[in-house]
């Protein structure tokens, strides 16, 4: 059990990412050949497409949070030695993880504000909380990826005394 919770963990947004972006392309790909060629489109089919790229978004920033490969100036990590680097990944963390508990409480009181009302999507009967959930749900991968990701900075430091400047799963150093 614990061998495919790994695999999940390992794998998990690159499934969510292929899937969504799958659907996202192939949704986009059937609406263009609907209006051009036989001149009509769906209601819901660019809406989807829409939550689906929204979902995207999320979970991909939950993927460069976890290979720590997001796009950042480096140079004062740069310059400062181990413990100075420790210090300042663990501030950027900590907002990070702040940041994610206030989207995540906000975000929730949306979802059950479109759940408690009944609120449609546009063109199609499905809740339109199936649609926010993409904020919560992405943030709290994202959160989740930021633990690890601290977990992994603070043994680093603890094994080696150094602390990696990030990047393809801190492969640096």
């Amino acid at each position: 059990m614990r061998g495919l919770w790994s695999r999940v963990d390992e794998q998990l947004e690159y499934w969510l990412i292929t899937f969504f972006y799958g659907y996202f392309c192939l949704i986009i790909l059937f609406e263009v050949i609907r209006r051009y060629i036989f001149g009509s489109s769906s209601e819901w089919g660019e809406m989807t497409a829409r939550y689906a790229f929204v979902y995207l978004v999320y979970i991909a920033a939950a993927q460069v949070a976890k290979s720590n490969d997001h796009i950042r100036i480096d140079l004062v990590p740069r310059l400062l030695g181990p413990r100075g680097r420790l210090a300042l990944y663990v501030y950027f963390d900590v907002l990070y993880l702040i940041l994610a508990a206030l989207v995540i409480y906000y975000s929730v009181g949306v979802v059950r504000l479109s759940i408690a009302t009944d609120t449609l999507m546009t063109g199609f009967d499905l809740n339109m909380a199936f649609a926010q959930a993409a904020l919560p749900v992405g943030w709290a991968l994202l959160a989740y990826r930021v633990i690890q990701r601290f977990v992994r900075t603070i043994g680093s430091y603890r094994q080696s005394g150094e602390v990696p400047l990030g990047g393809g799963g801190f492969g640096e150093s």
